[in-house]
């Protein structure tokens, strides 16, 4: 088996663009979390109605996420934008809201600790840690639909959620990077980043 490293942080942290990078200064494929025209669907009808598609959703990204898993393991490593490790955060959110029904949450969560038990765990978790208004001012910028329109308290939530879940992660080693002094357009940055991750190739 070869690298699994899995980057995580909130909605707006810069997942995708440091991914992109990585997967060029490490040669390591890049899953994508949004990566087919059915995810951006979902999600525009989630953000307009949570209540009616978060069960959907949920389930949608949990199965994209065993999926890429399971290749991820076929295909002897990889980068994983998001994972299935961390999944259940937002499926807590959507319960404690009323916007998931106790039944849906257990059906789900469920189902999540069965696919678990057949993830291997990852060689690193790169963890960028962000603050909101930097997260948000990223969400305007990228323009995602009605992803702009959600309001302040849930990405603080959410915010407050991920740092409580990466201070108990215990699945492998941590490297955190923060968002607002590391920048992934700058070669300096990556190539420091990458001299950190190096020691924990499970391929060198």
């Amino acid at each position: 088996m070869k690298d699994v490293i899995v980057i995580d942080g909130v909605v707006g942290a810069g997942k995708t663009t440091l991914g992109e990078k990585l997967e060029d200064a490490l040669d390591l494929k890049l899953y994508r979390e949004m990566a087919s025209t059915d995810t951006f669907n979902l999600l525009e009808r989630f953000y307009a109605d949570k209540e009616r598609w978060s069960f959907t959703m949920q389930i949608h990204f949990l199965n994209i996420r065993f999926a890429q898993i399971k290749e991820i393991h076929k295909k002897h490593g990889g980068l994983l934008d998001r994972s299935i490790f961390g999944d259940r955060i937002f499926a807590e959110m959507l319960m404690e809201d009323g916007e998931m029904s106790l039944e849906e949450f257990n059906t789900y969560s469920t189902l999540l600790d069965n696919m678990l038990e057949h993830a291997k765990n990852p060689s690193l978790m790169v963890f960028i840690d962000c603050d909101v208004e930097t997260a948000l001012d990223r969400i305007r910028k990228r323009n995602r639909g009605l992803e702009t329109e959600v309001e302040k308290r849930y990405w603080e939530r959410l915010n407050e959620k991920y740092q409580k879940w990466i201070d108990s992660y215990d699945l492998s080693d941590v490297i955190r990077v923060d968002a607002k002094e590391f920048d992934s357009f700058n070669d300096n940055h990556i190539k420091e980043l990458v001299e950190r991750i190096k020691p924990y190739q499970l391929s060198n």
